[in-house]
């Protein structure tokens, strides 16, 4: 399977053209086949869409193919609840050779500088995929696409329609959202908002509950990632190490597991000599046997362990931890055994 990615500059002014206009933002020849993306105004409902095409047509032999359209922040990320894919299609036997991204901008999206570069542009990143096509005696008639149900959610959020819980976080930050979406998600939120914990206060202004111990950041990551099953990349200015262990304790404090897995998965890569009586500690706090295996693997290394003796982090370990230690002893003995 060959797959590539474009990134194409649309510039905000071309976005508020009058009803009805259209113009062509990119092409390019990929797989022999020259493909064109166009975009489409409609100010009555304040959206551009995206038109991928082939102009030329003269498809004459199957051609399996994917796309995705997403949306990037000013840090180049994919904003997910403006990102449109598709599954693999054969356009061999279309009746009309083009994709459309329906509404995939809106006039709210204009207005939002984090999605738009120094100059004024938006950036949109096309990926394709193209795979050899392998003819079947069933051929589907019809193609599902895949489940966009996180676009819709996310959407939800960020246009705080119908919202009817206010949390405020330390620091003053205010985050609207929706009761049921959270119940649905969470236990925790569930017995929050519905059951014996019930932790709001009823103001002029609606439900209030107050989030303590935990940063705006990131509780907002933990909304995003209720409504839409995905985490953002982490600032690098706050460090992707810090960021997950963060996001790692939201987590299990709210019995998001899923959530708690990728930050487990993301941590497994940060561990080194300096690191890993934290995430050591922390993976024996939050109950994550997957980050504690990784970090017993790491120090199966006998320089690995011969560096982390000399550490502060080793002396903090077995005051604080001694039975993570008694286990890890008991790792090494049992490798020390086999070898």
């Amino acid at each position: 399977m060959a797959s590539e990615h474009h990134l194409i500059q649309i510039a905000a002014t071309q976005l508020r053209c009058p009803m009805g206009s259209s113009a062509s933002c990119w092409s390019s020849n990929i797989g022999g086949h020259d493909w064109r993306c166009d975009y489409t105004t409609n100010p009555s409902r304040g959206t551009v869409s995206l038109i991928l095409l082939l102009p030329h047509g003269n498809i004459r032999e199957p051609l399996n193919a994917r796309f995705k359209f997403s949306l990037l922040d000013q840090k180049g990320r994919p904003v997910p609840s403006r990102t449109q894919a598709s599954s693999f299609q054969n356009w061999l036997t279309r009746h009309r050779w083009e994709w459309i991204c329906d509404d995939f901008i809106t006039k709210e999206d204009l207005e939002q500088p984090e999605y738009r570069l120094a100059d004024g542009p938006f950036t949109v990143r096309f990926d394709i995929a193209l795979k050899p096509f392998a003819a079947k005696a069933t051929d589907a008639f019809v193609t599902v696409p895949p489940s966009n149900l996180h676009q819709h959610l996310g959407n939800l959020l960020e246009c705080k329609e119908g919202t009817d819980v206010t949390f405020q976080v330390a620091g003053g930050d205010m985050f609207p959202a929706h009761r049921c979406v959270l119940a649905a998600r969470s236990p925790v939120f569930r017995a929050q908002l519905f059951g014996e914990m019930k932790e709001s206060k009823q103001t002029a202004g609606g439900v209030i509950v107050e989030i303590e111990d935990m940063e705006a950041k990131v509780f907002g990551s933990l909304l995003r990632f209720i409504y839409t099953d995905s985490l953002p990349e982490a600032d690098e200015d706050d460090g992707p190490m810090v960021h997950y262990q963060h996001l790692l304790v939201a987590a299990d404090r709210y019995c998001l597991e899923r959530m708690k897995l990728i930050c487990q998965e993301k941590l497994c890569s940060h561990i080194c000599v300096d690191s890993v009586a934290r995430m050591l500690a922390l993976a024996d706090q939050h109950h994550c046997s997957g980050l504690k295996e990784a970090c017993f693997d790491f120090l199966s290394s006998s320089t690995n362990l011969d560096l982390f003796t000399e550490t502060d982090g080793f002396e903090v370990l077995t005051n604080s931890c001694p039975a993570v230690l008694k286990e890890l002893l008991a790792k090494l003995a049992t490798v020390l055994i086999f070898e």
